[in-house]
């Protein structure tokens, strides 16, 4: 289970910052394919939908409407980047993969 009292992402410039990437702040910034890879995080997290929706402090109904393709936005956005590094392997599950190689590999 994770634990709810997650602490707070670090900020420098402006935004979050994990593994020195600054994580993108804008819900336009979400991989296309975010519908799918909301319910993968959800799978690894082995919560229930319910459950999952009371981690991130929303209703059900709006992770719901998430499944469906719509993104979400403001302090849910920020509450979905904040507890996926709580679930094993979430940060890349949500935001790709190579969101967390190093910065300027190649």
């Amino acid at each position: 289970m994770i634990a709810r009292n997650s602490p707070r992402l670090p900020v420098y410039s402006g935004g979050p910052v994990i593994g020195g990437r600054p994580v993108p702040i804008a819900s336009g910034d979400l991989p296309d394919d975010f519908a799918e890879r909301l319910i993968r995080l959800k799978k690894a997290s082995g919560l229930t939908w319910g459950e999952f929706a009371e981690a991130l402090g929303v209703e059900l109904k709006q992770v719901l409407r998430w499944q469906k393709g719509t993104e979400p936005c403001g302090g849910a956005y920020h509450a979905l980047v904040g507890l996926a590094p709580w679930i094993p392997g979430g940060l890349g599950i949500l935001m790709g993969e190579n969101f967390l190689d190093p910065v300027g590999k190649e």
